[in-house]
């Protein structure tokens, strides 16, 4: 895990509703693939969500999947994305870390 890429991808107030989104599961599928407890979207159901176009959907999807902040699987005719816990779990981790270590080291 990168932390600068995923402080990158989700420094775009896009992206960071996107992951928001998947967390909270406050965006509704319309893929007969992804279970409700499994927590997934597709690009379209992002699409039906935010009223953005679908290549620049797809933009956002590709940074964050870069980021590995989202994974795909791949379901029959369907990309379906979800949120990548562990990651962020890391990230959270990493970065409390390194800000709560600079800001004692400073004192």
């Amino acid at each position: 895990m990168n932390v600068s890429k995923v402080c990158d991808a989700l420094g775009n107030e896009v992206r960071y509703q996107i992951v928001r989104s998947l967390k909270n599961k406050s965006i509704a599928t319309c893929c007969n693939r992804i279970e409700y407890h499994e927590n997934g979207i597709s690009v379209g159901d992002v699409v039906n969500a935010t009223g953005l176009a679908q290549s620049t959907v797809s933009q956002h999807i590709k940074v964050l999947l870069e980021a590995e902040i989202i994974y795909k699987e791949k379901r029959g005719q369907w990309t379906c994305f979800f949120l990548n816990n562990e990651v962020v779990e890391a990230f959270i981790t990493e970065l409390s870390k390194e800000l709560s270590h600079a800001c004692c080291n400073d004192l």
